[in-house]
């Protein structure tokens, strides 16, 4: 495997042509929103790619390489790795291929991705009132690195800097007593596209605070003329029914391999 240096990022731009999944991952690493890291299997070889941004990873281009997919597998699995990744095979030819690994704990499962329907989505807008003591807020890099400190560290580390999520993210809490319980942002941006990360912290489920982060949203993005994203495991009931509940509209079911889930 060899490493590409983030300005040499631009010439895989050819690997995200066509329909694939994990476009969303590679655009916004491409981009520079992230601080993603890029292997080719060789330098000089650019006809694959593993695409890695803090645990979600997207194994690239059209021609499958059983060698460079097992030495991927390696790595994520390694002492340079971490416990947790989703594994997003950006072809239907890499499943095959990670099927044969050897690879103890990592999970195939079914992930569904959603395409926006506007008139659905105003057809069942609601705002409810937040319970007492509850507000919803934009997100800015204060809060960010509120999250970084504690509750949800993940959303920090998913963007370049908290000022440039500021910038060109788009993202709202609510928060109870000042501490944030429910958040939904931009996770991903490859070009006018924002897919959704969104979770309620423990002790604040079943209050409607996620329809209310995520439509708050969503309203920021067709203010913006953006596009809302979405993609969830097929068996998170939750995230599946709540996306409908938006607007959105299950289109494709695809395999991922994952490690450090439940499902």
């Amino acid at each position: 495997m060899h490493e590409l240096n983030a300005k040499d990022f631009c010439t895989l731009t050819p690997l995200l042509e066509g329909p694939h999944v994990g476009t969303e991952i590679m655009g916004a690493v491409l981009s520079g929103h992230t601080r993603g890291r890029i292997f080719v299997p060789k330098d000089g070889d650019l006809r694959a790619a593993f695409v890695y941004d803090n645990g979600f990873c997207v194994l690239a281009g059209a021609l499958p390489d059983a060698r460079f997919a097992a030495a991927c597998l390696d790595w994520l699995q390694g002492p340079t790795g971490q416990d947790f990744f989703i594994l997003y095979p950006s072809h239907a030819g890499w499943e095959p291929v990670l099927d044969s690994c050897q690879a103890p704990a990592v999970q195939k499962l079914p992930r569904v991705g959603f395409s926006f329907d506007r008139s659905r989505f105003a057809a069942q807008h609601t705002k409810h009132a937040l319970p007492p003591g509850h507000r919803l807020v934009p997100m800015d890099a204060a809060l960010l690195r509120l999250l970084a400190e504690g509750p949800y560290p993940f959303a920090a580390g998913m963007w370049a800097s908290n000022a440039q999520f500021e910038r060109e993210g788009i993202g709202f809490c609510v928060l109870h007593e000042g501490r944030v319980a429910s958040l939904c942002y931009s996770v991903f941006v490859k070009g006018a596209r924002h897919d959704v990360d969104i979770g309620t912290l423990d002790g604040y489920r079943r209050r409607g605070l996620a329809r209310a982060v995520a439509t708050a949203f969503i309203d920021e993005c067709l203010r913006r003329e953006l596009e809302p994203g979405w993609d969830c495991f097929r068996g998170n009931r939750a995230s599946y029914e709540l996306a409908q509940a938006l607007g959105f509209e299950p289109v494709h079911e695809f395999a991922v391999y994952a490690r450090g889930l439940d499902g």
